[in-house]
């Protein structure tokens, strides 16, 4: 017991100092102080605050995709669930572009509208940035108010008469209270509150401040924290306007009439409140389903505790309550969620509600500061284009594309949570993911057209197919299918290859297996209980079965082009490269060469080519002298990498692709493994091919190890066939099952290729 009354007491010290440090309630002059001390940050708009969050949290140097753009950190920080938005840098780097001009011209007029096809993030980057802002708004620097009307419970004494001098309801009262005064009702103990009425479009309590008075004191303060002359200050124009709502602004005339323009004790009535945006709570950050019809709406109080307590100098006014999520999503953002599902009649008031940023209701007219978000999917669009009011509506939106992934590499890390749920039931193995966001990569690009490019590229570009072209925007190798200088060459070309398809209708990633497809594929392959563990197998299982319902998915109606749009030819690249890759582990699993030893020798064959291009000498750590390169060392390289041409020219590409990388990394290391990891393959390949008689025996060791048919096996060829299967696991992950599966399928792929 005494235990649990020691934690009450430390969450009760902890409640207390957080909400005294954060200084939540204000008095009017207490806020006042605040303005004087920061005037910029607490007068800002939605606009002006959503671009003070993106700055805030900062930005990465360089993305993650090809974009030429920064990555905005705020989608790092990921949603309310604490899911990261993977890629689309251009998504938001084009959304930062708006938000950055409704600051310059100093208000939002348009609705940013994320379109693109089911799955593409669209709705979690939206929610991204409303997490943001919460979390922004938490810290000091963007503190954010709004207030309350505070009347106390004494209604001892009545209105006072016009002109007359004294209280109007409530003791205590002297007539030279003023505002000057830190007497305020804002801290008054609820008890004694008769009647609070909050401002339901938490309008900044600025707006409380007269005209011109509020723009002279701004210009003033404004100038004393930035050291500008006031001359030359100039007020955002939002903060000239009359920014109350209808409601707040009676509320205030009554009380200035009442109290014989004493505006001092008008504002002894005023308490100012800190609030934190939230989605949760809608405060400040709104979704509007496409279901919702009504968006704002308002309701007469009549039998309101807190308005039959009111001073009898207020009961001459007719209050409304406005509701709905333009009003709760106010001085924030708000988001129609595939907004084209809905009525075109339910959306049209966003043609002047966007535009003039005010809300028309039954009994006002409000202004609003929102900033307005919308999504949709690609065919709703398509169908609003076709219609006659299109023109107009377009003119108020700023549409930004919002395509599927187009690296394998991000893919894979949008299912990293999936992944790691799923490995708590079943283990999951190596490359059964990369092989899936292959395939899922795939069926979404589009075949380059050879005619878009210059002449002397055309032969390039119409040889790159699928797989390659996945290889190019993920900056692998694209040897042997291409000799090294026309990967060079399509390196060069990979921001027009990437751009051939980025401002037209059917964009390259607009089409293919989506993020959810490629999820539930996971989630079903996990529960075939053909396999033990999540193999690529497994996979290759589902893959098989969705691509033969056509019906169902847009993307396997798509007439193919070339090797393009062939998700059934897909799943067949995907089991070669598994292969090719298992292939590699299982032998260099089995020990027969030290892999330092292939490292070592492609390190020493660069060195000497690099030393005989530029005419230099290598110094020798054994002997301690500077010698010729090794021509022999070279020359019996270049049979194993089997180079045809000439070969000055062969060794000077290859000094000009490490000059190239240095270029692109003028900070990374040089490992030439990387660099050059086509070559690093093929040395491997050169001797498992002298050694292949041996891992072939071993292989079929492995199928047998564990049964009766092992008996007929030496004991060494039992040892090699155990260690490599205990290499597998150590060294790449493979347990024994997902072990004997990979090595059953490679060796019937290996069959039937044979066979075709």
């Amino acid at each position: 017991m005494a235990e649990a009354t020691d934690l009450l007491y430390q969450l009760n010290q902890q409640s207390r100092s957080l909400f005294q440090e954060r200084q939540v309630i204000l008095s009017f002059s207490g806020f006042l102080r605040k303005l004087r001390e920061r005037p910029i940050p607490l007068i800002r708009n939605s606009s002006q605050y959503l671009y003070d969050t993106f700055n805030y949290f900062g930005r990465t140097e360089a993305g993650s995709g090809f974009e030429d753009c920064a990555r905005w950190k705020v989608f790092d920080i990921g949603t309310h669930k604490n899911v990261p938005i993977v890629g689309s840098e251009g998504v938001q780097d084009e959304i930062y572009k708006v938000i950055t001009g409704f600051v310059r011209q100093g208000y939002s007029n348009k609705l940013i509208m994320l379109h693109g096809p089911n799955g593409s993030a669209k709705t979690s980057i939206i929610e991204s940035i409303g997490h943001a802002m919460q979390r922004y708004s938490e810290t000091e620097d963007g503190a954010v108010y709004r207030f309350n009307w505070i009347f106390p419970t004494d209604k001892s004494l009545t209105s006072k008469a016009m002109g007359a001098v004294g209280p109007i309801g409530f003791t205590g009262m002297r007539d030279d209270d003023s505002s000057l005064r830190e007497d305020s009702f804002a801290f008054l103990d609820e008890s004694k509150i008769a009647a609070k009425i909050q401002s339901e479009y938490k309008e900044n309590p600025i707006f409380l401040l007269p005209m011109p008075q509020r723009a002279e004191w701004l210009k003033k303060w404004i100038s004393e924290d930035t050291g500008v002359p006031e001359a030359e200050i100039e007020i955002p124009q939002h903060i000239q306007l009359a920014g109350l709502s209808k409601r707040n602004q009676l509320i205030f005339e009554n009380l200035l009439a009442a109290y014989d323009g004493d505006l001092g004790k008008v504002l002894r009535h005023v308490q100012v409140e800190r609030f934190f945006f939230s989605k949760q709570y809608r405060v400040g950050i709104g979704t509007v389903e496409p279901q919702m019809s009504i968006d704002a709406y308002e309701k007469q109080l009549t039998i309101d505790r807190s308005i039959a307590n009111l001073p009898p100098v207020l009961h001459n006014i007719s209050f409304h309550e406005a509701e709905g999520p333009l009003v709760e999503a106010n001085r924030g953002i708000l988001e129609f969620s595939d907004m084209l599902k809905r009525p075109i009649e339910a959306f049209k008031y966003l043609l002047t509600t966007v535009e003039k940023g005010s809300v028309n209701l039954p009994s006002s007219t409000t202004n609003l500061d929102i900033v307005f978000f919308a999504s949709t999917n690609e065919k709703h669009l398509d169908a609003f284009k076709t219609i006659p009011d299109f023109a107009s509506f377009r003119s108020r939106f700023e549409l930004v594309t919002a395509p599927y992934l187009l690296k394998p590499s991000l893919e894979q890390q949008i299912y990293a949570q999936d992944v790691k749920a799923l490995a708590k039931s079943k283990p999951v193995t190596p490359h059964a993911l990369e092989m899936l966001c292959l395939w899922a990569v795939m069926t979404r690009l589009k075949q380059p057209n050879p005619d878009y490019y210059d002449s002397k590229y055309r032969a390039l570009i119409a040889r790159l197919d699928p797989r390659h072209k996945v290889r190019l925007y993920e900056g692998e190798s694209l040897m042997p299918l291409f000799k090294p200088q026309e990967e060079a060459t399509l390196r060069e070309l990979r921001r027009a290859i990437l751009d051939e398809y980025q401002n037209v209708v059917a964009y390259e990633g607009r089409f293919g297996a989506s993020p959810r497809e490629v999820r539930s594929i996971l989630y079903r392959a996990v529960q075939n209980s053909k396999y033990t563990t999540l193999t690529p197998m497994a996979l290759f299982d589902e893959l098989e079965r969705l691509v033969k319902d056509r019906t169902v998915y847009e993307f396997l109606q798509l007439e193919p082009r070339g090797k393009y749009h062939q998700p059934q030819e897909f799943i067949t690249v995907c089991k070669r490269d598994f292969a090719d890759i298992f292939e590699r582990e299982v032998t260099a699993s089995m020990t027969l060469v030290d892999e330092e030893q292939y490292e070592t020798l492609l390190s020493r064959y660069i060195e000497n080519v690099v030393a005989q291009v530029k005419r230099e000498k290598i110094y020798n750590k054994i002997t301690g002298n500077y010698e010729q390169p090794n021509e022999n060392l070279m020359r019996d390289v270049e049979r194993i990498l089997k180079v045809n041409g000439p070969i000055e020219k062969h060794r000077e590409a290859l000094l000009g692709r490490i000059a190239a990388f240095k270029i692109d990394n003028p900070v990374a290391p040089i490992v030439v493994s990387r660099i050059f990891h086509e070559y690093m393959d093929t040395i491997k390949q050169h001797y498992y091919e002298e050694q292949k008689k041996q891992v072939e025996d071993n292989f079929k060791v492995m199928m047998v190890l564990g049964t009766d048919e092992a008996k007929n096996y030496k004991e060494d060829d039992l040892h090699l066939a155990t260690s490599t299967y205990q290499n597998l696991e150590k060294r790449f992950g493979y347990p024994r099952d997902a072990a004997y599966e990979s090595l059953k399928f490679l060796l019937t792929f290996r069959s039937q290729q044979a066979s075709s």
